[in-house]
């Protein structure tokens, strides 16, 4: 697994019963409540009995999410007495929360006690490393696109849930943006049909579209068992997937056709099948064993076997090394050897968005980055980030977070 945890629980449950054997109390917290203040020192743990918590880091009345725990974990993660580093750790209450609260001295006696409880206890503080590390690599490396897209990606292929209930406060502490960046981002995705936005819900409606714009690194794993994301698809969307011939769900489910006996990927060119005639498949094995034969044409059996798909990763690629330059476009086509009209239908085809778009969001992210963290003024900001003139400059920025860049820069300077 080489992406993060953002909501881990369960992992504690064959335990539950050692806590009931201890002298243990039952507390109670509302929703809002702190449970573990920073600057305190941690002298018990708590088995969460029901309800959710957050961690997160807390200084100088600001917070930066870690990730939530909910149903059968533990908090706060045990930390030998010798190593103090719970000073900027805070616990809070999500929902209400009911837990079994054992001293640390009880605790420690467990763990000396139950090599197994021991080992969980270990892998849970691997998995705050790892998502530490995460965090850091995120926010080091990451364009804003990519940490939005990234967390909502991870955190359905982690718990297998559509419907994501969280506020924009704590959406904008998770992946470090103000509230102006994160909600143009939101709507260049809910533009791209990979989610639709609902009052405190964000609901991922093409899982598979938004991993094409999560960072390399988590593009490149698999967190959850195939048969897991795919079941999250509905038939009705696979099956206009088929009808779209959508290059961006190959490798994400098969099918094959009844009455010719052959299995195909969703962009396969061949004649469209009746709706009646098809059956779906999570692997070009499952397809296999059911009887089918390799269909020809697009070649199902080899998984990888997606030009397109590969293309499409080239021209992102060379946008997002280029993107301040000049006729990036037809440098771009020359580059590859593309033909332009081409290009721009790979582009969108994989991305749901024209590769016009996509520059526009990096020219902006760049002067942001730039208005927000340097003192340029505003045309070299302008030119640095690729724009060739102030008009277009101011309007485009204007178009998109509804304020001027000089308004912008003070807008984040009376902030802080």
């Amino acid at each position: 697994m080489s992406a993060p945890l953002y909501y881990l629980e369960g992992n504690f449950i064959p335990y539950r019963a050692l806590f009931l054997e201890q002298s243990y109390r039952t507390l109670h917290y509302k929703a809002g409540n702190i449970i573990y203040e920073p600057h305190t020192e941690w002298d018990s743990m708590m088995y969460l009995n029901s309800g959710k918590v957050k961690i997160s880091i807390v200084q100088n009345e600001r917070e930066k999410l870690l990730a939530f725990y909910g149903e059968g974990y533990l908090i706060p993660y045990y930390v030998p007495a010798e190593i103090c580093i719970s000073h900027l750790i805070q616990f809070t209450a999500v929902t209400d929360v009911t837990v079994l609260q054992v001293s640390r001295q009880d605790f420690e006696e467990l763990l000396a006690k139950n090599t197994k409880l021991r080992n969980e206890v270990y892998l849970s503080a691997w998995r705050l490393i790892h998502l530490l590390t995460h965090e850091v690599e995120s926010q080091t490396l990451d364009s804003g696109l990519e940490r939005v897209a990234t967390f909502l990606y991870t955190y359905f292929e982690n718990t297998g849930h559509e419907l994501f209930e969280i506020s924009t406060r704590d959406l904008q502490s998770f992946v470090g943006l103000n509230r102006t960046n994160l909600s143009k981002y939101l709507s260049f995705l809910v533009n791209a049909h990979v989610i639709a936005k609902e009052r405190g819900f964000i609901r991922i409606i093409a899982p598979e579209k938004l991993k094409n714009f999560c960072s390399d690194r988590v593009i490149r794993c698999d967190i959850v068992p195939s048969n897991m994301a795919h079941g999250a698809i509905s038939e009705e969307d696979k099956w206009e997937a088929i009808c779209n011939r959508d290059a961006t769900y190959d490798g994400v489910f098969w099918y094959g056709v009844k009455s010719t006996g052959i299995f195909c990927v969703p962009s396969c060119k061949s004649r469209l099948a009746r709706r009646e005639n098809i059956e779906y498949f999570d692997s070009p094995q499952e397809a296999l064993q059911a009887g089918y034969r390799i269909c020809k044409r697009c070649r199902p059996d080899i998984l990888s076997y997606n030009p397109n798909r590969r293309l499409a990763e080239q021209i992102r690629d060379y946008l997002d090394e280029h993107f301040c330059e000049k006729e990036v476009l037809e440098q771009c086509s020359i580059h590859l050897s593309v033909e332009p009209k081409h290009l721009i239908k790979v582009f969108k085809i994989q991305y749901d968005a024209t590769p016009h778009a996509y520059i526009q969001e990096k020219r902006l992210e760049k002067a942001v980055q730039l208005l927000e963290h340097t003192d340029m003024n505003i045309l070299d900001i302008a030119l640095s980030s690729g724009f060739s003139s102030m008009s277009n400059f101011y309007s485009t920025f204007k178009g998109s977070y509804g304020m001027s860049p000089t308004q912008y820069r003070k807008s984040e300077s009376d902030k802080q």
